[in-house]
């Protein structure tokens, strides 16, 4: 049974933030979010160091502000990513470099169908749409701080998650 007709789509998302106002960030995306999608259920709001990378220098970046949600949308993954492209783009995200501070980062983590209330039991919906874009999100085994906010505060265990990696785009 479908949650709601008008949302074909459910998202894992990761929010980020490590420049100017991050609370504020977050509120000001939220809100123009909201004339795509629906957040229905989201993490504590958590602070984390910067990642550090071999070939990027992280030294001197802020900490980040980070939370993820579960929100619906009648928007396909390339759509919405277009739109969250948009929304980064207003608020402040660097594209001169990968791994630049940044007011706002916003990532699509999963994407299922929205044929279950609950996202653990929905139909897993991967998607490619370039070598630097792919839903489930490449990374997220990689990132301890998202798997404890999804697996432990969205209460879906890795299990589930990791059904999204077993399709035929992985």
């Amino acid at each position: 049974m479908k949650s709601n007709y008008n949302f074909a789509y459910k998202y894992i998302l990761a929010f980020g933030s490590n420049l100017g106002d991050r609370r504020k960030n977050f509120y000001k995306a939220i809100k123009l979010l909201d004339n795509k999608i629906k957040i229905r259920t989201q993490s504590e709001w958590i602070e984390t160091k910067p990642l550090v990378h071999a070939l990027y220098n992280t030294d001197d970046h802020e900490n980040y502000l980070n939370f993820v949600c579960i929100a619906e949308s009648a928007l396909p993954p390339d759509e919405l990513y277009d739109f969250i492209v948009e929304i980064e783009d207003l608020i402040g995200h660097s594209r001169e470099s990968r791994w630049m501070p940044r007011n706002l980062d916003i990532d699509l983590l999963f994407c299922a169908r929205n044929d279950s209330k609950e996202f653990a039991n929905c139909t897993p919906f991967p998607f490619k749409k370039a070598p630097d874009f792919s839903v489930p999100h490449v990374d997220y085994l990689n990132r301890d701080f998202w798997r404890e906010q999804v697996e432990n505060e969205l209460k879906i265990n890795e299990a589930t998650l990791l059904r999204h990696f077993k399709t035929e785009l992985f």
